[in-house]
């Protein structure tokens, strides 16, 4: 691997990511609603470059969580319904795995699969022994406080859009740079 490829930078997204992150932190502490791990990552998986984008990713992220949401409940119900058997983590789990894979499949959300199955693991493998379906439909709710915020910090925020013979020069005086950078690199 060359070092002289590796490009570090700070944008404008990674710092709404920071903002949003920091934003539900604020809010989980003030209303005392506990861990925010779900609604962070809702807010990371839905936070796009400008409102357009973040909306239509928010949309298929909120469907995602909820059918892995609604998933997740059934888990901590089989679970209750059988104690707490190891047994229905050997075999319910993976099963309803594959549902929360073949509903967004159907549904057409396939951009949503892993959000879904992200959505259904991280609530199903956290129910609290003594929990019940309530944990569930809490950590859905925590995804679309997590969703509202990255949408929020996309207000206003639309994408730059170059007519293309200006596109074609940018990208030809990038070609440009990036010769001169390795023809340098070789003295």
């Amino acid at each position: 691997m060359q070092m002289h490829h590796l490009k570090f930078r700070v944008g404008l997204r990674t710092v709404k990511t920071g903002i949003s992150v920091m934003v539900l932190v604020i809010i989980f502490l003030v209303l005392h609603r506990g861990n925010p791990m779900i609604a962070c990552l809702s807010a990371v998986f839905s936070l796009r470059n400008d409102f357009e984008t973040t909306i239509q990713f928010g949309e298929s992220r909120v469907l995602a969580n909820a059918i892995g949401g609604t998933f997740a409940m059934i888990y901590s119900l089989a679970l209750m319904q059988f104690h707490h058997a190891d047994w229905v983590q050997v075999i319910i789990l993976p099963l309803l795995m594959m549902m929360v894979i073949v509903v967004n499949d159907g549904i057409n959300n396939n951009r949503g699969i892993i959000g879904a199955s992200a959505a259904f693991l991280m609530i199903s493998f956290t129910i609290p022994s003594d929990g019940d379906y309530w944990y569930a439909i809490a950590r859905v709710i925590d995804t679309f406080i997590g969703t509202a915020v990255a949408i929020i910090m996309n207000i206003g925020v639309h994408p730059i859009k170059f007519d293309e013979p200006l596109k074609k020069d940018v990208q030809q005086l990038h070609e440009h740079i990036i010769e001169e950078v390795e023809h340098k690199s070789h003295y």
